[in-house]
């Protein structure tokens, strides 16, 4: 495997790696006017990891340098958002809180294979962009229900995620699981000449990062893995999951609610607009009324395009409350999730308006094309695996059961749905991946997250020999987010590649 990764590793100059390190450094050059002293390349990786000789794909690559007297290697940063967090210059508004990473390593953002989330921070300059997944047709229709109550319905599901896949005929498609891209990875790793490697992954990288030390494990130096996404449920366990946490974190913040007056005055704790009423009454009125006349968002302009008007019937309702629930119950400037849903209900209950929802229908997953690398990895990923109509009408039984208030709607749902009809799908199916022989990992994230479950913590904890489980006692998506004892903990990992003990835990934030 060596072998051919390095054989196949040609920078943007064109240079052979015979010498991987010294082409490197011959080939990175400034990135432009990003004001983020960051450097950038292009590499060139196989499209087919099965067919090293085969056509070629481009990645780009960027990095933020460490202080040549403290260095301790390379950094790779949340491939998925990785380049964007270097180029931009967001790695020091993130690595503020840990000053000494940013010192002490090479920061690597490699643009993941399909492109990354780019137009979030602005545009790769050119030439420094990877052979990006682009679509022609919308990866979500607000007319089109992802909890279809007929064959009808069923069948428009389908033929929407075929028309959309369809649309998206670039060479990615279909070669953008998370073996490939791991092997990405470490194609960059050795083609920068080093031996092993430091990695800080996130959220949906969670799979790549496991991916990558059960094929790589000699190659890490030390991994850290915050809010991981569990990959070896089926889907129908999976969805079932996703809609009893979901609904877990709705009944929270409906308790929170109870506790936490309104105080309009305090920007940073304005408390429950809902306070001292029957929040699930009311909730479930708002989604059943948007059943009947759909609510009307007024989009924002925004990188994914400019303003817009689309009008969402309960269930979207129901996957935007999912979405301003993983921020939990944070107070200002962490982002006031449980606060703004309060609000956002309120809005529509009251008839007037929904510029909170709309705002996050804007930006949330699964919405909009800027996910559509997203979407088109992730059914590799994580197929459907729903054999027709009746499949699925039992699974959103079974969702309606766990989540009488919230419907099931999850990230989950929403990626098992999108997916149904999707071609070349399931080429890396959702299985256990066991590590071995890596040194001791460390995952962490927190109990209350609709995004990724606690219980698949634990479920990717125990497949990885050695790993170590630090717990954020707190509501929140990504724990280093919210919590600078994670701050410190992931902080002193990295350093010094020594896991904290077995049992772990930080405080949840006051509030």
């Amino acid at each position: 495997m060596r072998g051919f990764t390095l054989f196949l590793a040609t920078f943007v100059l064109g240079t052979a790696l015979a010498a991987p390190a010294a082409a490197v450094e011959q080939d990175w050059v400034d990135c432009g006017s990003t004001g983020a002293d960051a450097q950038c390349t292009t590499m060139s990786v196989p499209l087919d990891w099965n067919r090293p000789n085969g056509p070629a794909i481009t990645l780009a690559v960027d990095r933020h340098k460490a202080n040549p007297a403290t260095r301790k290697g390379i950094l790779f940063l949340a491939p998925g958002v990785g380049f964007d967090f270097v180029l931009s210059g967001l790695s020091r508004g993130l690595f503020a809180q840990m000053p000494n990473m940013l010192r002490d390593f090479d920061i690597i953002g490699v643009d993941p294979r399909g492109g990354g989330l780019h137009p979030l921070y602005g545009p790769q300059p050119a030439p420094f962009r990877t052979d990006r997944v682009d679509c022609t047709e919308p990866v979500h229709d607000p007319a089109l229900s992802s909890f279809p109550r007929s064959q009808g319905e069923y069948d428009a599901l389908v033929a929407h995620n075929r028309a959309f896949a369809a649309s998206c005929d670039t060479p990615p498609l279909g070669h953008m699981d998370t073996t490939a891209q791991a092997r990405d990875l470490d194609a960059v790793r050795e083609a920068l000449g080093e031996p092993t490697a430091s990695f800080f992954l996130y959220g949906y990288s969670g799979p790549l990062a496991q991916t990558y030390a059960s094929l790589f494990p000699q190659h890490i130096r030390a991994m850290a893995v915050d809010s991981p996404v569990d990959h070896s449920l089926p889907s129908v366990a999976r969805v079932a999951d996703y809609a009893a946490t979901v609904e877990r974190e709705f009944t929270r913040f409906v308790e929170w609610c109870d506790r936490s007056p309104r105080q309009p005055g305090n920007p940073t704790f304005p408390g429950c607009e809902l306070h001292g009423q029957d929040v699930l009454a009311i909730y479930d009125s708002v989604l059943d009324k948007a059943d009947t006349v759909p609510v009307r968002l007024d989009l924002p302009a925004g990188p994914p395009g400019p303003a817009e008007t689309v009008l969402v019937r309960g269930d979207d309702l129901a996957f935007l409350t999912e979405q301003l629930l993983e921020i939990g119950d944070m107070p200002a400037p962490y982002g006031l999730g449980w606060a703004n849903l309060a609000f956002a209900i309120n809005e529509v209950n009251t008839g007037r308006g929904a510029t909170v929802f709309a705002s996050v229908y804007r930006y949330s997953w699964g919405f909009h094309d800027l996910w559509n690398p997203y979407r088109a990895g992730g059914c590799q990923d994580f197929p459907a695996q729903v054999t027709g109509f009746a499949d699925l009408a039992a699974r959103e039984r079974l969702v309606a059961t766990l989540a009488p208030h919230t419907r099931g709607a999850s990230q989950a749902w929403d990626m098992m749905t999108g997916c149904i009809g999707w071609p070349s799908a399931g080429t890396n199916p959702p299985k256990p991946t066991i590590v071995r022989g890596a040194p001791p990992i460390l995952i962490t994230g927190a109990k209350g997250n609709p995004w990724a479950p606690y219980e698949g913590l634990r479920l990717m904890s125990a497949q990885i020999e050695n790993s170590v489980l630090l717990t954020y006692e707190g509501d929140a998506h990504i724990a280093f987010l919210s919590s600078e004892c994670v701050v410190r903990q992931l902080e002193n990992y990295l350093e010094t590649a020594v896991a904290p003990p077995r049992g772990s835990t930080c405080p949840a934030i006051p509030t």
